[in-house]
């Protein structure tokens, strides 16, 4: 990396250090250790963009005029270091002793630009005061990763609903640790029936469906100051009725993958270089039926859930009763497999275990949870065990809705609309299969969603209109209510924002 940005960064951050905000380069260059040549040359640059002034006179020098929490590191590499991961090369020619160098620098500067791309995306979301508190963490020795939740009093999370036109339908929302008290900090009103959203790897981007018939997708830039949306060049037709759920393929190839529930349609997005969705590369259309006439007339894609290696994607089909397996080729969906379902079961949401081992699935109709062996090189799934998901006892009507992974991967949760409640599971490392089942009463009316945190699990309520925040035990799984409930209109989706990312946020 260019070691400007790094004199660059040791310049802001000892600036911020001095009582009044103020150094001359001789004092910047002794405690970076290098020539005061150098510090003022890095300085002139840093003039030029605003970010520090001078002051003359015999106790002058340089002045830091920005705010660390308004400068990312990602301002910082496009000044100084952009470019910097692409290498020189020969010229080539068919006479040249380098000649193959000819054919190289179209596909690896490629290859490069891609990766820079990643750089910067991670280095934007890491404003100067969270690189300070990064270090000033190291220096005292801390042995947690500083991003940790642990390290933080209140959490930050998206929540998605069913919103008219001009309604608030996406929410930022703060949740205290201590109490398990919550209040909304934002609403957006940009979407139709929000009803289901994802946050990128990074924290950089949201994205979400637009459930209406003539269904479409959105993606935002999250402001890493406070969480505001700013919609990314307009929403796109998903060319599909009813989206209900997507996910973002990891990895270089940058794919958007969206269930079209009515319609039963599957879409893969390219995203542009700034994230925002782009050409639809995949538009696939599931056929058939199953034994429920009333809900399995057609086929429903219901989730579309890429592997951990963003090689393959896992279509739930609720009308067909199939987890369908494709492969991700460039972002085109090419069909590699198909896994039955008990006839009438409802496949709706799955995930892939971080171990790779295992795969999870929640089944809408039959109310089952179901244990996979999961092969990840060959992107196969076999079915091991079927568990309910309500207790023996229960005798009403239920569908079975999301489903989660604890974040040490030792238990599953799964929501139930009806019997309204979030059931635990105990998951044997060894065999995957599913054990020890707890149920804790949702704090609402039609559980359509949730996240599990460290120590809490947030409830999105779609028909009482409240999030429920119960508390999580982490040696056990366990959940008891807090009594604590957020009110927001048919809430149907709730995503956390990654904890170094609400830390910059909340200073």
């Amino acid at each position: 990396m260019n070691s400007e940005l790094t004199v660059a960064v040791h310049c802001l951050l000892f600036l911020d250090s001095r009582e009044d905000h103020m150094a001359n380069s001789e004092q910047i260059a002794c405690s970076v250790a290098t020539h005061p040549a150098r510090v003022r040359k890095v300085l002139s640059l840093l003039r030029r963009h605003d970010l520090v002034t001078t002051k003359e006179g015999a106790h002058g020098g340089y002045l830091l005029k920005a705010e660390l929490s308004r400068v990312s590191l990602g301002d910082l590499y496009r000044i100084f270091a952009q470019g910097s991961l692409r290498p020189s090369w020969c010229s080539g020619s068919e006479h040249s002793s380098c000649a193959i160098s000819s054919n190289i620098p179209a596909v690896m500067n490629e290859i490069y630009g891609g990766a820079e791309r990643q750089v910067e995306l991670y280095f934007d979301r890491l404003p100067l005061s969270e690189v300070k508190r990064l270090m000033e963490d190291s220096e005292y020795g801390k042995e947690e990763d500083s991003m940790s939740i642990n390290n933080q009093d209140v959490w930050l999370f998206y929540a998605g609903s069913y919103a008219e036109s001009g309604e608030p339908g996406i929410y930022l929302c703060e949740l205290r640790r201590d109490t398990g008290g919550m209040r909304i900090l934002h609403g957006f009103s940009d979407l139709v029936n929000p009803s289901f959203v994802a946050i990128d790897a990074k924290g950089l981007r949201l994205y979400a469906v637009s459930e209406q018939t003539e269904g479409r997708v959105a993606g935002f830039a999250i402001d890493p100051k406070d969480g505001t949306l700013a919609m990314l060049g307009g929403d796109k037709a998903t060319l599909g009725a009813d989206p209900c759920h997507l996910a973002l393929q990891p990895g270089p190839e940058r794919h958007l993958l969206v269930a079209n529930y009515s319609s039963g349609h599957v879409n893969a997005f390219a995203l542009e270089p700034d994230g925002a969705p782009g050409d639809m590369i995949s538009h696939i259309r599931h056929e058939g039926s199953s034994v429920n006439e009333q809900r399995q007339e057609s086929a429903h894609a219901h989730s579309a859930v890429p592997s951990l290696d963003g090689r393959f994607a896992f279509v739930s089909d609720l009308g067909t009763d199939q987890i369908v397996a494709y492969r991700l080729e460039c972002g085109k969906l090419v069909k590699h497999g198909a896994t039955d379902l008990p006839p009438g079961a409802g496949p709706r949401h799955f995930v892939i275990h971080p171990s790779e081992r295992f795969a999870y699935g929640m089944n809408e109709l039959n109310n089952t949870m179901t244990a996979y062996a999961f092969d990840p090189e060959e992107g196969r799934l076999e079915a091991i065990q079927h568990v309910s998901s309500l207790p023996d006892d229960f005798r009403g009507e239920n569908y079975p809705a999301d489903i989660h992974f604890s974040p040490d991967g030792r238990f599953v949760y799964g929501s139930n609309r009806g019997h309204d409640s979030i059931v635990r599971f105990r998951i044997d490392p060894k065999t995957g299969r599913l054990d020890d089942p707890a149920w804790t009463s949702a704090g609402g009316s039609w559980p359509r969603n949730f996240a599990v945190l460290e120590d809490y699990v947030l409830v999105a309520n779609q028909y009482s209109g409240n999030i429920a925040a119960l508390r999580r035990d982490s040696e056990s799984g366990r959940l008891t209510p807090s009594g604590q409930s957020l009110k927001i209109a048919k809430p149907s989706c709730v995503e956390p924002l990654p904890a170094g990312l609400a830390a910059g946020m909340l200073k």
